[in-house]
């Protein structure tokens, strides 16, 4: 039997354990992945992407009769096909190309996900709304702008306008938190960082600004933090007061500006233009969607109790793409508070230098 993880489908297939190819029917390539095995190709809707034939630019053959190598497909097609040790299980990430490709439109790539309840919630459902989409973790002190999002939700929802909060985080850390906000808007969990794949997020709280046509107005941006964090002493964990009131004024600035967005919309003079929003979407490249398929498999290794692959696989996610603080912290050494700021944490943030933690929303 081999456990299969894709984006949107969770498989279990009866074929032997293998760490070099997949064999599938087309009916098992279906239940993997939702794709349709047709005469044109592997398909998603009216999408079809051809299989090369035997030979094909000296490459092996994918397909024997009625079986199709899934995981020599996905190589052809340059996406991330990963596995454990033994190959009993496997992760089919989305490749950097097709994110890219997507985001040309613009239109916020869909995704669902539970919430502490377990009910299900698509970012499709809440067309018609102007969404302010914000990530957060308990690992992070961003955990309490959960609080400063219900107030933004209760002065700004009239407007046609909702926060749409996404936990990096499991279910059990992220509940206290919700809890104690009470919020009035969406908060959902994920476990898998699906939401940071999608919209090649790095760090917690980041935003994203999406209207009611579900167009991205403005792209991942720092959510009205700053680097704040860096001034703070690292025995007492007291902070300057004049950096507690920078942080403070920043943030209330950046709140600001979503506000006057839900009551205005586009005729606010922080949504973006298309053109500058494409300006600044940072598009990811191979190393990044495998860094994103090795954590799924790191997480799912964690759950099965395989400890030493797990850790194995998210230190190797780590090292793919070092720019992602959400992939690091989220099994970081964590302090008495729940918090991912161990002196390893501070060593990664001094070697920095001049750059910055959180880069500055550009208003």
């Amino acid at each position: 039997m081999i456990h299969i993880v894709h984006d949107t489908h969770d498989s279990v297939v009866a074929i032997p354990p293998s760490t070099t190819s997949l064999w599938l029917d087309a009916s098992q390539v279906h239940a993997a992945t939702g794709w349709e095995w047709k005469p044109q190709g592997l398909c998603r809707g009216a999408a079809c992407m051809p299989i090369p034939p035997a030979g094909h630019g000296g490459g092996q053959a994918l397909v024997d009769g009625a079986r199709l190598d899934l995981a020599a497909f996905w190589r052809h097609l340059g996406w991330p096909a990963v596995h454990d040790d033994a190959g009993a299980l496997w992760v089919l990430g989305e490749g950097a190309d097709s994110q890219a490709a997507a985001w040309e439109s613009l239109q916020a790539p869909d995704f669902e996900l539970p919430d502490l309840a377990g009910r299900m919630h698509r970012l499709s459902d809440l067309r018609g709304q102007r969404v302010f989409m914000a990530t957060w973790a308990s690992w992070c002190g961003c955990r309490v702008d959960l609080a400063l999002w219900q107030a933004l939700q209760a002065s700004a929802g009239a407007h046609g306008f909702t926060v749409l909060a996404i936990a990096l985080d499991d279910a059990a850390s992220a509940r206290p938190w919700i809890e104690a906000a009470a919020p009035t808007f969406p908060c959902l969990i994920d476990a898998e960082h699906l939401v940071a794949q999608r919209y090649n997020l790095v760090n917690v709280p980041q935003a994203v600004w999406i209207d009611e046509e579900g167009r991205i107005v403005r792209p991942p941006e720092s959510a009205g933090s700053t680097d704040g964090l860096r001034e703070r002493d690292r025995q007492t964990n007291a902070m300057p007061e004049a950096v507690v009131a920078r942080r403070a004024a920043i943030k209330a600035t950046y709140l600001d500006a979503v506000r006057d967005w839900a009551e205005h919309g586009a005729a606010s003079r922080h949504a973006l233009a298309p053109q500058e929003v494409r300006r600044r979407l940072q598009r990811p490249d191979a190393a990044i969607a495998e860094a994103h398929a090795r954590f799924r498999l790191g997480q799912s290794l964690l759950r099965a109790g395989q400890e030493a692959q797990g850790r194995a696989q998210l230190d190797m996610a780590s090292r793919l793409h070092p720019d992602s603080w959400a992939i690091w912290r989220q099994h970081a050494e964590r302090d008495a508070r729940g918090l991912a700021v161990s002196p390893a944490f501070w060593e990664r943030v001094d070697a920095l230098g001049d750059k910055p933690y959180y880069p500055p929303a550009q208003l």
